[in-house]
């Protein structure tokens, strides 16, 4: 998860195609690559021309929820009483996830790019990039890049030559709550407020930062808005390999128990069984799979079966009972042992609970005692009932969805890995007490 890969011959490389140039980080070396080219061909258009090119190319949001950009930026006023914002998303919380970072760590000014086009299109004057704390690599050269930006005319007063037009953009350095990735606690999060998420109605694009208008975006779905402006949005759409509800590419983070782990850019539609067998090499020596999280650590397990005949689009997960979410490819080998594993996921959840909602609070916590006592032999049967019926509680009855991340896991680990639950409630496993 290093330094990336060279490119496999199965892989359509769009947004990664300059991961591991260190001259792609430099305003000239981004010019000499095509770079702000979009822009200048956005910046010559009506805004809301640029939101129809996005609605027609399919580009949905890769942050986690797949709801079309587009159709999201159409919702900001049309009408100019009060400031417009818009607010990228670089937190990159989720566990098994990390693509984002690269985007930043290698194509800052990309991201820049497309955070420009879209400022320009939903008519707004300010662009905060919202990045995770932790990450202070890509935090430094985001900011060295803004400052080039600046310097060269592409940001502030006339930006790009155009008079009258002015672009601010800055960036916002979070503390490293994974809460603060869902958008109305990020919005409450640059506001200086603690990060709990707010109840919508009303939604941002009519009451969002500082009160006022505001498009909340990932950064993989701004950094591929300029691919779209240059070469078309049939070009994108044409990036489709089943559902044509979902096209473009997808940056996939594959971590876990294969022999090469990173980053690998598909087509929408692209089998996983595919991704983990031919790019990532398959399982290590003398191993067999035996689960996926395909999504980020918030979306329900698959199987093996389920795992190799997996399409990964956003129907495709569908139609498996779990979702494409962030891109987190988490690969479990047949040495796992999916209680504790599954028992980690919910103890992270239960730690990044705010604790706003009881559901999530209570129902966070019992969940992890439950697991760790069926962990130390000390479960029974029952316990299993217990924790379908907590989480069926704390599934769409929160505020925000961090409870129904937490409960994903759990009924979709005790559904079909049930034969390792009842293991250790019978005795039949070792019980495991070293819970770090």
């Amino acid at each position: 998860m290093g330094y990336p890969h060279p490119p496999h011959p199965k892989e359509t490389v769009v947004l990664s195609q300059y991961f591991g140039d260190p001259e792609a980080r430099t305003y000239e070396g981004w010019k000499k690559r095509g770079g702000y080219t979009a822009l200048e061909q956005a910046l010559s258009m009506a805004p809301g021309e640029i939101i129809e090119i996005v609605k027609e190319s399919g580009l949905r949001g890769r942050g986690g929820a797949g709801f079309p950009t587009g159709l999201k930026w159409s919702f900001m006023p049309k009408e100019k009483t009060k400031p417009h914002y818009l607010c990228c998303n670089a937190d990159e919380s989720e566990p098994g996830t990390f693509k984002d970072r690269e985007i930043m760590r290698w194509t800052p000014h990309a991201l820049i790019e497309g955070c420009a086009i879209a400022q320009y299109a939903i008519q707004a004057e300010v662009t905060y990039i919202y990045i995770r704390g932790e990450f202070t690599e890509p935090l430094a050269i985001m900011q060295q890049a803004l400052e080039e930006a600046y310097r060269h005319g592409i940001l502030g007063k006339d930006a790009m030559g155009k008079k009258g037009l002015r672009l601010d953009m800055y960036i916002h350095r979070g503390a490293g709550a994974y809460i603060c990735g869902e958008e109305t606690a990020l919005m409450n999060s640059i506001e200086g407020r603690r990060g709990n998420p707010r109840i919508k109605p009303p939604f941002p694009a009519a009451y969002g930062v500082f009160g006022m208008p505001t498009t909340i975006n990932n950064v993989e779905t701004l950094a591929a808005v300029p691919h779209i402006i240059n070469r078309g949005a049939a070009w994108y759409k044409s990036l489709s390999l089943s559902s044509p509800k979902s096209t473009g590419t997808k940056l996939f983070s594959v971590c876990g128990h294969v022999r090469k782990p990173g980053n690998y850019e598909v087509t929408m539609g692209f089998p996983l069984g595919e991704l983990i067998y031919d790019l990532c090499g398959g399982m290590r020596e003398g191993r067999k799979l035996k689960a996926c999280i395909p999504g980020g650590s918030s979306v329900p397990i698959l199987n093996r079966e389920e795992t190799e005949s997996c399409l990964l689009d956003y129907e495709g997960c569908i139609e498996k009972g779990t979702m494409l979410g962030s891109g987190g490819v988490i690969v479990f080998d047949d040495s796992a042992d999916m209680v504790y594993q599954i028992m980690r996921l919910a103890r992270f959840y239960a730690h990044e609970s705010c604790a706003q909602c009881t559901q999530c609070r209570e129902g966070t916590a019992w969940t992890v005692r439950i697991l760790q006592r069926i962990l130390a032999g000390e479960g029974e049967m029952k316990d299993l009932d217990l924790l379908l019926e907590l989480a069926e509680q704390m599934t769409g009855k929160t505020i925000c969805v961090l409870s129904d991340s937490c409960a994903a896991p759990v009924v979709s680990g005790i559904k079909k890995f049930r034969d390792e639950f009842e293991a250790y409630i019978k005795g039949a496993r070792r019980p495991v007490t070293a819970l770090a």
